[in-house]
């Protein structure tokens, strides 16, 4: 049963950081995805220069659980099993993220849905859709409208459906 939630858990973090490198890719030629892609690509090099606690939620084939990634002091930690356990540095993190491949899907529509208060500030919710040869993605983002910091994240790909909320106060690197 372990070894089948650890096996569970790598999955969630795996289409965790393949969110996280997609949020960061270009979202295709049309004006409103150049607007995106600028907004989330400020907001995720906010998370990787000041203290991040990411708690998310993730949905595989009927089964939910639970993860949690904080970025601090230059590094990325995950918590697996109840442990937190160093995963990296977050230059090296980078370096993958940049490495990946960018398409430039025309197929990709994003736009700006509202304006609406998140976690006692107001957000910039936005939407994006891919269309990839491994399927469709959906996303929703709320963005700190004063601060630029992503503030939450959801994403339906391919049955896999995942809730991340970002926090920014009191964050440490793990002891």
């Amino acid at each position: 049963m372990e070894t089948n939630r650890t096996r569970l858990f790598s999955i969630a973090f795996g289409v965790t950081i393949a969110c996280l490198q997609m949020g960061v890719s270009p979202l295709g030629a049309q004006e409103d995805c150049k607007v995106l892609e600028k907004v989330v690509a400020n907001a995720f090099t906010q998370i990787h220069s000041i203290p991040t606690h990411v708690y998310t939620t993730t949905k595989i084939n009927g089964q939910t659980f639970s993860s949690e990634v904080i970025y601090a002091d230059g590094s990325m930690y995950m918590k697996m099993n109840g442990k937190w356990t160093l995963a990296g540095s977050i230059k090296e993190m980078e370096k993958v993220e940049n490495q990946g491949p960018h398409p430039d899907n025309s197929k990709d529509t994003c736009r700006f849905v509202k304006d609406e208060p998140m976690n006692g500030e107001m957000a910039a919710v936005y939407s994006s859709h891919s269309e990839t040869p491994k399927g469709k993605i959906d996303l929703q983002m709320w963005v700190s409208k004063s601060k630029g910091l992503m503030l939450r994240e959801d994403t339906d790909s391919s049955g896999a459906v995942m809730s991340s909320r970002y926090e920014y106060v009191n964050v440490k690197a793990p002891q």
